[in-house]
């Protein structure tokens, strides 16, 4: 699930989501509008936020999407 549709569905405020990870609002509509990427150790906290929503995957651009999943989906 992208991170705006999480927002949305559960109502919460960029600026609420963004204390809650310990980011600038600022760094959060970056992502939202694909400018910017979240670091490692902040994909983590999106991840445990959101109780596994959204997921770093969720952040890469649509044309990389399938590419990642299939091989996401290689694994054992």
């Amino acid at each position: 699930m992208k991170l705006k549709s999480w927002l949305k569905a559960n109502e919460v405020k960029v600026i609420d989501f963004s204390v809650s990870i310990g980011v600038t609002k600022q760094a959060v509509y970056k992502w939202l509008e694909g400018s910017a990427f979240p670091r490692h150790d902040v994909l983590s906290k999106i991840l445990k936020a959101t109780n596994g929503d959204v997921t770093p995957v969720d952040f890469m651009r649509v044309e990389y999407e399938q590419d990642v999943r299939s091989v996401t989906e290689l694994r054992p």
